[in-house]
């Protein structure tokens, strides 16, 4: 039987490996990542705790383990945790920032103790049980669901069920090069693993090994690209069940990965090294697109990498922008790319500040015209034009940027915003992201 005891906020312990991430090594790293995986979530509880307190009717389960292990409320735990201000290097937005400072020395009195039941060491498959009860099958009973992740995790460490999804994405998070921290941060408790365990299955006869357990094993010294580009579709929604089951066509070939070759056997795109291939396999190029195949856009977009300091919110537009079919919202991709022009400008601007960058302010202080500024980034890109590579690489993107009557100019998308009857067409941004393109992967280098 439990102990039911008030304990200090401070002598609790968050649970390191909670089911709902990837193992943390210290509390501060599990903090961000509850955080990272349900943002608002989290936010939103905290707000709660500061209008309302700590409800002396939750019971905060620990285990008894040398030290005081949070075995359900790590969440609570952690949001009180950062209101007491145990922990200082994470970021609290703004209002709740306010919140907390103006918050009286009466309720963090109140709030510094919360009631926990305490088990013992050798009531800890008693305490599983009950975490289970409560998360693993989806009841809510007032606390938040646990992922497909955290039941597919939960399911091998504790059930000791093959997970090959689970690891998979694991071992993806650890090596994968093509994902923000932020979104490496959120998928670690937040991620379609269902449909990546269906898209394993169905991967695996195509690239000539012999099971899910195989490819998982083989990874990430074979076929790293592939499984790192479907990986990455699947995070950000492209890739899901409706694609996996299409009948008109093979969702593989998308990815080089195609059924049938016409000798028979199978074609694997050659960015996967080929690790698998049968001696006869053809091999193939990375899959090409028309210019107003709207594919063609978002294989644009998933060739930009952004590099630099203060391009955090780029990296959330443009993350924001793959998740979007332009051809479904033109306006919302239109906004946002509108955005990421300019925050990528500024950011240029600072980095190349003290090598005769341009200054986004003018002589007020008010930011200077975007197409004015676009504009002088590429001449100090090219050197004043001496550098006629650079000059050809990016003659499309300031044209286009230029024109007063240019779908994509920056003329165009300032009219998206301000006036109520200018329009685009999906077409319009297949045939145009092109020429574009090019100066945003620029700045951003």
């Amino acid at each position: 039987m439990p102990k039911n005891t008030h304990e200090a906020v401070a002598s609790l312990k968050l649970d390191l490996k909670n089911f709902r991430t990837v193992p943390q090594v210290d509390e501060e790293h599990a903090i961000n990542a509850l955080i990272g995986i349900e943002p608002e979530w989290f936010w939103a509880l905290m707000e709660s705790l500061l209008d309302d307190g700590y409800s002396p009717t939750e019971n905060i389960i620990v285990l008894k383990d040398r030290a005081l292990i949070v075995k359900e409320g790590n969440r609570r735990v952690a949001a009180l945790k950062l209101i007491h201000g145990i922990y200082k290097n994470i970021d609290i937005p703004e209002h709740l920032q306010h919140r907390i400072a103006s918050q009286s020395s009466q309720w963090k009195k109140q709030n510094r103790t919360v009631p926990c039941a305490i088990y013992e060491k050798t009531e800890e498959q008693h305490v599983d049980r009950l975490v289970s009860r409560t998360h693993a099958k989806g009841e809510k009973a007032g606390r938040a669901d646990w992922t497909a992740v955290a039941r597919a995790r939960y399911a091998r460490d504790q059930s000791k069920r093959l997970e090959p999804g689970l690891d998979l994405l694991e071992k993806y998070l650890a090596h994968g090069k093509n994902l923000s921290t932020q979104q490496a941060e959120r998928w670690a408790g937040d991620f379609p693993v269902t449909v990546l365990d269906e898209a394993i299955q169905k991967l695996v006869p195509h690239i000539s090994l012999a099971s899910a357990v195989n490819l998982v094993a083989s990874y990430p010294a074979k076929n790293k690209k592939l499984i790192d580009a479907i990986l990455y579709d699947i995070g950000i929604s492209h890739l899901g069940f409706k694609e996996l089951r299409s009948s008109s066509t093979f969702w593989g070939e998308f990815y080089g990965v195609y059924a049938q070759s016409t000798n028979g056997g199978q074609t694997v795109n050659s960015s996967t090294g080929g690790a698998g291939l049968p001696p006869n396999a053809k091999r193939s190029t990375s899959v090409a697109y028309a210019s107003n195949d709207p594919k063609s856009v978002r294989q644009a977009l998933r060739a930009i990498k952004v590099q630099g300091k203060g391009r955090d919110k780029v990296v959330t537009l443009l993350n924001e922008m793959r998740t979007l079919k332009h051809e479904d919202h033109p306006h919302a991709f239109c906004f946002l790319l509108r955005s990421v022009f300019e925050l990528s400008a500024k950011a240029y601007c600072s980095d190349h500040k003290k090598t005769g960058g341009p200054d986004p302010r003018k002589k007020d202080g008010s930011d200077r015209a975007l197409g004015d500024l676009v504009r002088e980034i590429t001449n100090h890109l090219t050197g004043g034009e001496a550098n006629k590579a650079k000059v050809k690489l990016l003659h499309g993107a300031m044209t286009e940027l230029g024109r007063r009557d240019g779908i994509l100019s920056v003329s165009s998308l300032n009219q998206l915003v301000h006036n109520p009857s200018f329009s685009v067409a999906p077409p319009d941004i297949s045939l145009l992201f092109w020429n574009v393109s090019p100066l945003l992967v620029e700045m951003n280098a």
